[in-house]
């Protein structure tokens, strides 16, 4: 694909918080750091840019130690089939975000990255029944069709995804931002097929293909789950059955050869995973 670029790393970005809906960007970048066994290369102290009563510490006690954990930045660098793999997470910072952003953009600057993949997750009109869309905010629209993805249109209130993606722009970085749709009726964590939904898009974006054999059984347990939930709510299984015939109705438009055959070739890379 066009998009790679196997002698550049690749930056996968995603922040917990308000961005994070399920947690399934911060989930998703998990996994990638995993599978490529990626190590801490820098860091980026939250006394700055945080407010330490959203984003707690975190303490530690061992053998009547106490390690006080303070929520920062942590920038990883790893490795999959010979490509280095930059993964970077963290929560949402509270404050100073323009600040923020150079400061990271100007630690991956030295990485010398073929571009950036931020991730984000939002709670929105979608059935859980149905393939969790991910739309893309990026500024090549041919890169939309090319992942069978949603162009996202979008008139309010932000978070710092969309923030470093604009800001990566202005210094020339290649960024593009990744959002999955999750079901606002079941948007608490873990929400197995988004992490999936936007694995199958990095994969397609950069080549990294993190195993999924766990999350497809994981996805199977949460429909069940849900669907199980909705039996004793039958309001809420009208709602469901509405969303299903509107996803149904548009799916032809956005459903072409291309994004058939990246499915069904990522299904084929992981089954046996």
């Amino acid at each position: 694909m066009r998009f790679r670029h196997m002698d550049r790393p690749w930056v996968v970005v995603a922040f917990s918080g308000w961005n994070d809906a399920g947690s399934a960007a911060t989930q998703a970048a998990t996994l990638i750091a995993e599978y490529s066994q990626a190590k801490t290369w820098r860091t980026i102290d939250g006394e700055e840019f945080h407010d330490f009563r959203q984003a707690r510490p975190a303490i530690t006690v061992r053998n009547d130690v106490e390690i006080v954990n303070w929520p920062r930045t942590t920038i990883r660098i790893g490795s999959w089939q010979g490509q280095q793999v930059v993964v970077v997470t963290g929560p949402e910072p509270s404050f100073r975000w323009r600040t923020y952003c150079f400061r990271l953009l100007r630690q991956l600057h030295k990485l010398n990255p073929a571009g950036l993949v931020v991730l984000g997750a939002m709670a929105t009109d979608v059935a859980h029944t149905r393939q969790l869309p991910v739309m893309v905010s990026t500024s090549d629209p041919s890169l939309i069709s090319t992942l069978g993805a949603e162009k996202l249109e979008y008139d309010g209130p932000t978070g710092i995804p969309f923030v470093l993606v604009t800001q990566a722009r202005r210094f020339n970085f290649n960024a593009l931002g990744l959002w999955v749709g999750v079901p606002q009726y079941a948007c608490e964590s873990p929400c197995p097929p988004a992490v999936q939904a936007l694995l199958v898009r990095i994969e397609e974006l950069t080549g990294i293909a993190v195993p999924q054999a766990g999350l497809d059984e994981d996805k199977r347990d949460w429909v069940e789950a849900i669907d199980e939930a909705l039996s004793e709510h039958p309001e809420l299984v009208e709602y469901v059955t509405s969303l299903e015939t509107e996803q149904d109705a548009a799916l032809p438009e956005g459903l072409t050869g291309d994004v058939l055959a990246v499915e069904f070739q990522s299904y084929l890379r992981h089954r046996t995973n």
